[in-house]
């Protein structure tokens, strides 16, 4: 993620100070045309997964950190952008620690929740009391009322820039400008007060997301869908399409565009190239509501962090792979399917197939490319968004065929966070 206009990302063994001493702590698709297999069919055949982010759980510091776009539910610790020591408790000099921590390059729909060393925390969004310091987490109250760590945070349409860093964390030697607005960045603001028995080293974040709000075209009646939403217009974005894995793919596809710049995805891909009756049609697929462990929920949601610096092709395959999906182009025309296949539109026999030469393939591959069970990793909220292994699925039937030896193969995936999600996909 890019520092704020005049902000140097702070490096690790910066600041010294009685609450910190020492360190700081610890594009072109590449899409084949006709059809793209999805990951865990590329799995099943014994092909190597792509690197294409997801849950990014820990803090990025540096002058060189990527950018990054944010789909749907998802978690990140973020990137530090400016970090100050100040203020006195006591006889304490140096008792607050403050720092800002981008989340996305971009305006997100809302933070829905804070871990602090793994574990999760209420915030106390009723406390006011606080002002511009933000308000106050439960969990690090001593004495009943004397609190410890406050957040607050910015959705990217921010304005102006925070009074409470201006007027209050600033220093000389760690100046914050009122020109540092952060314009189009959503950001948080922690500050830790010293107390030995509540923090023990350096605080590690991580905060729940919902990621920026998307064009869904089903929400288009002027596109032959059924609702306000316009291409041309992002004020009327966003919506429950923002967490479908159609609408996330669409939008790639479409082009990032942030400030009238364009930031990730494609370039010249118009509506005309995405047929959008196709799109609606695999869309309200994605938004099927299906039983699911805790009832009923949508089909196919996925969520998830993607740095600039990853391949376009990588990020779509890696989406796709949340809805057993495929994509497809033909003469420059992208199309999606999700799920199980739709109903056939033609019908042919061999009596209708003409070859001039002869065809060759193979019905049956080695031991060594043959698979007949499958393990997946998934993102678990319920579990600080740490990465979990789901439950495997074995075939006996097919171990018995391939000579009683358990074949498998694994499908990290990383924009998956639901367990009755994956569990179908598998």
């Amino acid at each position: 993620m890019p520092a704020f206009t005049g902000l140097t990302a702070i490096a690790g063994g910066l600041l010294s100070s009685t609450f910190l001493s020492g360190a700081l702590g610890s594009a072109l698709l590449r899409i084949a045309v006709g059809v793209g297999l999805s990951l865990a069919a590329r799995a099943l055949s014994g092909e190597k997964a792509p690197e294409a982010g997801g849950v990014k759980g820990k803090l990025q510091a540096g002058g060189d950190v990527s950018r990054s776009v944010v789909f749907g539910r998802t978690c990140t610790a973020g990137s530090l952008v400016y970090a100050n020591t100040w203020g006195k408790s006591g006889k304490t000099p140096n008792a607050y620690f403050t720092q800002v921590i981008a989340l996305a390059d971009h305006p997100i729909r809302e933070l829905t929740g804070l871990w602090v060393n793994g574990e999760a925390v209420t915030i106390d969004t009723n406390d006011t009391s606080y002002g511009d310091w933000g308000f106050p987490v439960k969990e690090y109250e001593t004495d009943g009322d004397d609190n410890h760590l406050w957040i607050k945070w910015y959705d990217g349409t921010q304005t102006v820039a925070d009074p409470f860093l201006v007027n209050t964390v600033s220093s000389a030697q760690r100046p914050y400008s009122n020109k540092r607005i952060g314009k189009g960045v959503a950001y948080a603001i922690v500050t830790a007060q010293i107390d030995e028995e509540l923090f023990t080293g350096f605080p590690q974040f991580k905060f729940e997301i919902q990621g920026r709000k998307l064009y869904d075209i089903s929400k288009d009646s002027t596109a032959g869908g059924s609702g306000p939403q316009r291409w041309s217009d992002p004020s009327t974005w966003g919506g429950d399409g923002d967490d479908l894995l159609a609408v996330q793919v669409y939008n790639l596809l479409r082009g990032i565009i942030e400030q009238g710049t364009w930031l990730y995805g494609l370039q010249t891909v118009t509506g005309a190239r995405l047929p959008a009756a196709d799109w609606i049609a695999q869309v309200n697929k994605c938004r099927l509501q299906v039983q699911g462990p805790d009832g009923l929920e949508p089909q196919f949601v996925t969520g998830g962090e993607i740095t600039v610096d990853t391949a376009i092709g990588d990020a779509v395959d890696k989406l796709l792979t949340g809805g057993n999906a495929r994509l497809i182009e033909s003469a420059g025309v992208y199309k999606i399917r999700v799920g199980e296949p739709d109903a056939p539109v033609a019908f042919f026999t061999d009596d209708e197939i003409l070859s001039t030469e002869e065809q060759t393939f193979t019905p049956f591959f080695g031991l060594s490319e043959t698979v007949n069970g499958i393990t997946a990793t998934y993102p678990e909220p319920n579990e600080g968004w740490n990465t979990k292994a789901a439950p495997p699925l074995y075939n006996a039937t097919f171990e018995v065929e391939d000579g009683n030896r358990r074949l498998l193969t694994d499908v990290p995936m990383d924009y998956v966070y639901r367990s009755g999600q994956v569990q179908r996909l598998m």
